[in-house]
C-alpha cells in the first residue's frame, strides 16, 4: 500500500497570529487560516488524481466542527475545507497536532457495470492462470490473477485510464515475505475510480510515466519476477479504497478467445 504518515505540531497564545501553507511529498497541501473564532483548515491537492486522506488530531482548548478521525476523498486540484478548530476560552493558549495517512484511489470507489477487461498480453499469445481469485498460495481474500510468463513479456493495459503510480527501480525476486514491498508496478486509475494494479514488472522495464493517458492495448511494462514471487509472472488486481485506507479487491471479468466475458480460472490457458 501507498502511504504515507506525517506529524504537525502548531500552538498559539491568546491573540496571537498564525497562517501557513505546508505541501506533502507533491501530492497536497494544508492551508491553516486563523480566525478570530479559531482556525479554518483547506487542503488543496497538487495531483490530477483521487486520493484518500484521513485526519487524526490531539487538541488542547480546541472544538473541531467534523467527528475525528476524519476520512476524506480528494478527486479534483479544487481547494476543499478539511475543518475548522474553534477556541473553547479564549483566554487561556491553545494547540493542535494532527497526523495524516494518505493512499492513491478513490474512496470506496464503484466498479462500473458490464465493464470487462482486455487480458493484458499480446493478441494470438496465451498464458496459464498460475493462481486464480482467493488462491492458496497468496490470494487468500483477494480478487487477484497470477499469469505465468517469462521475463520480459510485454504486458499490455488491460482497460483505459490514468497512469497513478510506477516502481521498476527494483531488481531482486524470491519466495521471501520480506520482498513484498520490493515490486516494480504500474498502477492505471480507470474512469469509475478504481485502480488497475499491474505487479512483479522487470528492473527498468516501466514503459509509461505518471500523469500519462493509456488506451487499452497500450504496452505499459515488461513482465518479470521482481519482489515476493515464486517465479516469472504478471500479477493483476483491480481495486478501491475502504475507510480504513486499505485496498479491497474487486472481481472483475475477462474478454477472451471465443468469450465475451468470462472469469479466468486457475490453471487454465487463455488467449485472445
Amino acid at each position: 500500500m501507498l502511504l504515507s504518515v506525517l506529524l504537525l505540531l502548531l500552538t498559539a497564545l491568546p491573540n496571537g497570529v498564525a497562517a501557513d501553507e505546508e505541501c506533502f511529498e507533491d501530492t497536497f497541501c494544508i492551508v491553516t487560516s486563523e480566525t478570530d473564532e479559531g482556525v479554518m483548515l483547506t487542503v488543496r491537492p497538487l495531483v490530477a488524481w483521487d486520493i484518500t486522506l484521513r485526519v487524526n488530531m490531539e487538541l488542547t482548548n480546541l472544538t473541531p466542527s467534523r467527528s475525528l478521525p476524519l476520512v476524506l476523498g480528494l478527486g479534483s486540484r479544487l481547494p476543499e475545507s478539511l475543518l475548522d478548530l474553534t477556541i473553547k476560552e479564549k483566554t487561556l493558549p491553545w494547540s493542535y497536532s494532527f497526523t495524516f495517512e494518505w493512499i492513491t484511489g478513490r474512496l470506496n470507489a464503484e466498479h462500473a457495470r458490464r465493464v470487462t477487461y482486455a487480458l493484458p498480453y499480446d493478441v494470438g499469445t496465451e498464458h496459464i492462470v498460475g493462481q486464480g481469485f482467493n488462491g492458496t498460495v497468496s490470494h487468500q481474500g483477494k480478487f487477484a490473477i497470477d499469469w505465468d510468463m517469462p521475463i520480459g513479456t510485454p504486458v499490455r493495459a488491460a482497460r483505459s485510464g490514468l497512469v497513478v503510480g510506477t516502481e521498476d527501480s527494483y531488481r531482486q525476486g524470491g519466495n521471501d515475505p520480506a520482498l513484498k514491498t520490493r515490486a516494480n508496478y504500474v498502477r492505471v486509475r480507470h474512469d469509475d475510480g478504481t485502480i488497475g494494479n499491474y505487479v512483479h514488472l522487470s528492473p527498468g522495464g516501466v514503459r509509461v510515466r505518471v500523469g500519462e493517458r493509456v488506451r487499452e492495448g497500450t504496452v505499459i511494462g515488461l513482465s518479470g519476477n521482481t519482489g515476493y514471487s515464486t517465479g516469472p509472472h504478471l500479477h493483476f488486481e483491480v481495486y478501491s479504497i475502504t475507510e480504513n485506507l486499505e485496498r479491497r479487491t474487486i472481481p472483475v471479468e475477462f474478454r477472451t478467445r471465443g468469450r465475451s466475458s468470462q472469469l479466468l480460472q486457475e490453471g487454465r490457458s487463455y488467449g485472445h
